[in-house]
């Protein structure tokens, strides 16, 4: 287990879990149940392209505890994540923990072409984390969490606000159709950012204020779905409903 990025808003941890136990993780993850991740409500941040998106149900660990059936594994991994171990005390943004109040977990399955728009999670979440639970995953496979620089202490120039933006939106980042034109101005503006590959065995933890996306997993991949348990960071009350990550 070590640290391989860290900055304010954003942990990468790779090699999380034991070698043996990642092994068994990734092999149960194969005998869940999977719907699809639009069958009650569409999650728009995974835009309109019909691609292959399955979701498992949702575990529950800290002020609210659950773990359907079969989902044992997927449960220690979320309660080894809610209270990380002495080694990574403190190395978690903000010091997020289970300990302010609920972290939740599900797996998600994302065949050629999925992928997540830009977006930020909801402000009443305090953060989230992805894990790649897959047991191998090629360069060229895409996939990839994208993360917009972050405009916390980085000098830039700024642009005034033309006539037609001053009526849109706010300008936070998200599944805005295009039509939030303060939105896309602000990407524009940042333009730059970096990468985490959706490496196996490797945890991503990030503050809600982070922009994020994930690009489209490529033919490349095949059959083989991108695998992430991923989960939210609930103040002290009960979760509510999950945003992507």
């Amino acid at each position: 287990m070590r640290i391989t990025l860290q900055n304010p808003h954003l942990t990468v941890i790779d090699d999380f879990l034991p070698e043996e136990e990642f092994l068994s993780l990734a092999s149960s993850i194969q005998f869940l149940n999977y719907r699809p991740m639009h069958s009650k409500e569409w999650v728009k941040a995974y835009g309109m392209s019909g691609a292959p998106v399955m979701q498992s149900e949702l575990v529950a660990r800290g002020q609210t505890n659950s773990t359907p059936p079969g989902m044992g594994r997927v449960g220690a991994l979320v309660e080894r994540i809610a209270a990380p171990g002495e080694a990574l005390a403190g190395g978690y943004p903000q010091g997020l923990s289970a300990g302010h109040g609920t972290l939740t977990g599900r797996t998600v399955l994302s065949g050629v072409g999925a992928g997540l728009d830009w977006h930020s999670d909801a402000e009443s979440l305090l953060g989230a984390y992805v894990f790649y639970g897959h047991p191998q995953w090629g360069s060229s496979w895409g996939g990839e969490l994208l993360v917009l620089g972050d405009p916390v202490g980085t000098k830039r120039e700024s642009h005034p606000p033309r006539p037609q933006d001053r009526q849109q939106p706010s300008g936070d980042v998200g599944p805005d159709f295009g039509f939030d034109t303060t939105a896309e101005q602000r990407r524009n503006d940042i333009g730059h950012g970096l990468y985490v590959s959706a490496r196996p065995n490797r945890l991503v933890v990030l503050t809600s204020h982070i922009h994020h996306r994930v690009t489209p997993v490529t033919p490349s991949a095949g059959d083989r779905p991108r695998t992430a348990i991923v989960g939210f960071f609930h103040p002290r009350r009960q979760p509510s409903a999950e945003a992507p990550a």
